[in-house]
């Protein structure tokens, strides 16, 4: 699909930068012309990611947990490019656990991450935002399972579900300074590298089916639904829940399968990537 924006002196921050959607992200907004702040814990990811882009993207480790490193995040971008346009939450953890073997400092990592790291992104990108007085982008994440349930996912769908009810709080308050703020919802996206090994292979091929369009989803079509969020088109768009899903959220094909919808899935490990 060819979708063309131009954010040419817009300037961008994507946090989960070094591997998966993250890294797609970039890599289409910087196609796009914006300049790129890539955030991620992982400096050898996010060196991957940035090394193809020269000085349109740059590299900040930082843990999105951490007050001072997303102030620093933000300043990052006023400093390296000038301003800020658009604030892309798409860090996540999402550790698999029953219920009953669900251990209290997993879950409090999740909300950590989760949710205080989407707020303080938020909240020092808005803050810049308002500062500049020109409004602006904030994208948050989320995911299917924060409305329908997934076995093994209370932490996360409890997390997702918390980050959906801010977005909608967030758009409220950040309107008058024509901040808008939107929620992304991915479905099954495949990030693995081509051609995928028989295992995932198998493992893949035993989910899409009861898709509504029969197939995983690639990280560019999340892209290109962020881009689109960033556009000028978006304009009167704030407080949204915007599913980009193969049509997962609203059935199966297959009466009685149950699809386990986990946003950016890693089939080798069944944890949520950013």
């Amino acid at each position: 699909m060819n979708v063309s924006y131009d954010f040419t002196g817009r300037v961008a921050i994507v946090t989960g930068a070094a591997r998966g959607v993250g890294r797609d992200l970039v890599a289409q907004l910087v196609s796009a012309g914006a300049q790129v702040i890539a955030s991620d814990r992982d400096e050898a990811g996010l060196a991957e990611t940035c090394r193809p882009h020269g000085s349109l993207a740059t590299a900040v480790v930082a843990d999105i947990r951490s007050e001072q490193d997303t102030a620093a995040v933000v300043e990052a971008a006023r400093t390296t490019y000038g301003r800020l346009d658009f604030c892309i939450n798409n860090a996540a953890v999402a550790p698999h656990a029953s219920l009953l073997d669900e251990r209290a400092d997993v879950w409090d990592t999740v909300f950590a991450v989760n949710c205080r790291g989407t707020f303080l992104m938020t909240q020092a990108a808005a803050r810049l935002l308002i500062e500049q007085g020109e409004g602006g982008r904030i994208i948050n994440f989320s995911s299917g399972v924060s409305n329908r349930g997934s076995a093994g996912a209370a932490a996360y769908a409890s997390s997702r579900a918390a980050t959906e009810s801010f977005s909608r709080v967030a758009a409220i308050e950040l309107a008058p300074h024509n901040i808008l703020v939107n929620c992304v919802s991915p479905g099954l996206i495949d990030t693995q590298p081509k051609p995928l090994p028989p295992s995932m292979a198998s493992s893949l091929a035993a989910r899409v089916p009861a898709l509504p369009l029969a197939r995983a989803g690639e990280p560019a079509e999340v892209g290109h639904l962020v881009l689109w969020l960033c556009s000028d088109g978006a304009d009167y768009v704030t407080g949204s829940l915007c599913h980009v899903d193969g049509g997962a959220g609203v059935g199966s094909r297959w009466n009685g399968v149950v699809v386990d919808e986990d946003i950016r899935y890693d089939w080798v490990t069944g944890a949520s990537r950013g």
